[in-house]
């Protein structure tokens, strides 16, 4: 609804601006004292302090957000990412904290400081922007695959990270009768567009569905456009997204209620998905049990 969706906004804007106060007020935008933080020869602790005093009320905010069924303003949680301390992660570490050390601003605090920053603080806003751009034009050929990955979280339903239009044969050949594509367009290349895929899927005559899920946004629309494929399709289905992650998501989602809680946990897990934190979510569905208007029939 029209209301709720301000009501985020307006709450994000004020979580943003306790956020920069927060970044004022702690000296995260004092570059002579963020680059005495990272000076190993000539040590300043007190960002040491501003650190270690965070971490307490965000504990307690991840405890408080463990025992809710909910977001307050609607929506699931988002999913925790996935722990991997692969090569982009650590190269990435480094250049952050190397340019930390060397301008004293990261991008929080370089926003939070734009109105007295001066020209450098502009200078660093616009090279960071350029910057972001660029990785993410590099990290643009890792959407596509060329091995297929399909993994089974029951006999008729398979999740995969992003596909090929080259894998879709395969997909077919496994037995596979309907393709859902949970990835919204603005996360790909132009020639993975769901609009692509469907015409690819089609001509080999593959059902196929398009249901984007926006991570921690999941909407009850989203769980019974899933549903409604899936009870429809005269065959196994195929999801695919990003990792597979937010296909297991609306899988447990779509069976709350209908299979026990830690199973609906323990399953994606076997493929790396950690669905803990939805435990409150998939308790809260399993009350109210989604129904497919017009649809029968269980998975």
């Amino acid at each position: 609804p029209a209301g709720g969706h301000l009501m985020r906004v307006l709450v994000s804007l004020l979580c943003g601006a306790l956020f920069g106060a927060g970044l004022l007020v702690s000296g995260m935008t004092d570059t002579v004292k963020v680059q005495g933080f990272l000076d190993v020869l000539d040590w300043n602790p007190g960002l040491a302090f501003v650190m270690g005093g965070a971490m307490p009320p965000m504990a307690q905010a991840w405890a408080i957000a463990a025992r809710r069924r909910g977001a307050v303003l609607g929506g699931a949680f988002p999913a925790m990412p996935p722990v991997r301390f692969d090569r982009p992660l650590i190269a990435g570490s480094v250049l952050f904290g190397m340019g930390w050390a060397l301008v004293g601003f990261c991008p929080g605090p370089a926003l939070a400081a734009l109105s007295f920053a001066g020209p450098g603080g502009v200078v660093f806003l616009i090279a960071m922007g350029g910057a972001m751009l660029v990785a993410k034009l590099l990290s643009r050929p890792q959407s596509r695959r060329t091995t297929m990955e399909i993994r089974a979280l029951t006999d008729i339903y398979a999740v995969s990270p992003q596909i090929d239009p080259s894998d879709l044969a395969a997909i077919k050949e496994a037995g596979f009768t309907t393709v859902i594509d949970n990835r919204p367009d603005n996360e790909i290349p132009d020639e993975l567009a769901g609009h692509q895929m469907r015409q690819a899927a089609e001509a080999l005559g593959l059902t196929f569905v398009v249901n984007p899920l926006i991570p921690g946004d999941f909407t009850e629309a989203n769980i019974v456009v899933q549903l409604r494929a899936c009870v429809e399709s005269t065959g196994p289905v195929f999801a695919y997204c990003a990792s597979g992650n937010r296909c297991s998501i609306i899988w447990a989602m779509m069976h709350a209620g209908n299979l026990p809680v830690d199973d609906l946990i323990a399953t994606p897990a076997k493929f790396g998905y950690r669905l803990d934190h939805l435990r409150p979510t998939l308790e809260a569905l399993a009350v109210k049990q989604t129904q497919v208007p017009g649809v029968t029939g269980t998975l």
